[in-house]
């Protein structure tokens, strides 16, 4: 039937399990993966998942090329048929390498056995009786999804988000040493919807509303853009600061994980396990405190964009030490650096630090 319907209609909303979801969101190359492998090894939480459908979903539905019904619909939906699917065995990550699959799960033999359940029409009965008895809580890593944090209390207002926030240098550093302005829209492996304005092509979502000034900025600059324009959102939302949610500033959870974790098994109503220690291993926490390194960071992005956009970046800077996190800080970047800080090109952000490669579940010292 390809004759669009004028009807007014809407889709009934579906009903999802009735269980604890909780949703570790935060801007990409936030640290998420590190808190969420934590988060996993808690009491009655299952393994964390990673939904890339989801972050389309949004860029889609925030582009107006998907309804808030549609959006809500698909939502809904996924999270209904993952719950169950990954239940009983199936389209579940058991990739070796994969710090989100469940071979490298401390529960893999319980996740493993699931794979011998038959899919009967008694099956999505037992599976909720089976959630509800275990009081379970099921994770997911999202991107960027707390600035429509109040679209989502209207599926459910029981969500709870643990949001992982990262100083802006960071941010901008990580972003762009992985590629991700440059893969946009031309890595079939980065599929993330790339937009086209008039002659300006492979735009981010999120610069819609300024195509030429993305597409003249260095590759630098335009992680800077994206950045800058995402962490604001976050910093704005008022979610952020609601009782649903619990803010974790990455640097302060990798240099105090002791802390943090106290505070996600309060938020969650949760403890830890046995399993806690080992997995806060694997992901490197505790982790020194490295204002070195920082530094390195700071003065080859300032290095190598315009001075407008490092004046924009300090201010970003001063606005996360004041509202989030003040463990590094711009007035520390030259006062704790060794030497007298070299010039770099773009090439040498690899040389600076490394990122991380994983083998087996566990980071690769290769």
């Amino acid at each position: 039937m390809n004759t669009t319907i004028n009807l007014k209609h809407k889709i009934k909303k579906n009903k999802i399990f009735n269980t604890r979801y909780v949703f570790i969101d935060g801007m990409s190359r936030s640290g998420k993966a590190a808190v969420a492998t934590v988060v996993s090894s808690l009491k009655c939480v299952e393994h964390f998942r990673i939904k890339n459908l989801w972050d389309r979903m949004l860029m889609l539905y925030e582009s107006n090329y998907l309804t808030k019904q549609g959006f809500r619909y698909l939502f809904e939906s996924e999270l209904i048929n993952d719950i169950w699917y990954s239940m009983i065995g199936r389209d579940v990550n058991t990739n070796l390498h994969d710090i989100s699959s469940i071979i490298n799960s401390p529960k893999r033999k319980e996740y493993i056995a699931r794979r011998n359940r038959k899919d009967t029409p008694n099956t999505f009965n037992e599976i909720n009786k089976e959630i509800k008895k275990k009081n379970l809580i099921f994770p997911y890593i999202l991107d960027d999804y707390m600035t429509i944090g109040t679209f989502l209390n209207d599926i459910n207002k029981k969500f709870k988000f643990i949001v992982v926030l990262r100083n802006p240098i960071d941010l901008v550093f990580t972003y762009f040493r992985s590629g991700r302005p440059a893969r946009l829209g031309i890595d079939a492996r980065y599929n993330k919807p790339a937009f086209r304005i008039k002659k300006f092509n492979n735009l981010p979502i999120s610069m819609l509303d300024m195509p030429k000034k993305f597409s003249q900025a260095n590759s630098l600059e335009k992680s800077f853009l994206i950045v800058e324009k995402g962490l604001s959102a976050y910093l704005d939302a008022d979610l952020l600061y609601s009782k649903q949610s619990c803010i974790i500033p990455f640097e302060n959870y990798c240099c105090e994980p002791e802390k943090y974790i106290k505070k996600i098994e309060n938020f969650l109503g949760t403890s830890r396990t046995k399993y806690t220690k080992k997995e806060m291993i694997k992901v490197r926490v505790p982790r020194k405190k490295n204002l070195d390194m920082f530094s390195k960071k700071a003065n080859i992005i300032f290095q190598n964009m315009s001075e407008k956009y490092v004046k924009r970046l300090k201010k970003l800077c001063l606005r996360y030490e004041k509202e989030i996190s003040d463990i590094y800080s711009l007035n520390l970047i030259k006062i704790n650096l060794k030497n007298k800080p070299k010039r770099y090109n773009l090439d040498k952000f690899s040389e600076i630090s490394k990122g991380i490669k994983y083998n087996r579940g566990r980071p690769s010292k290769i």
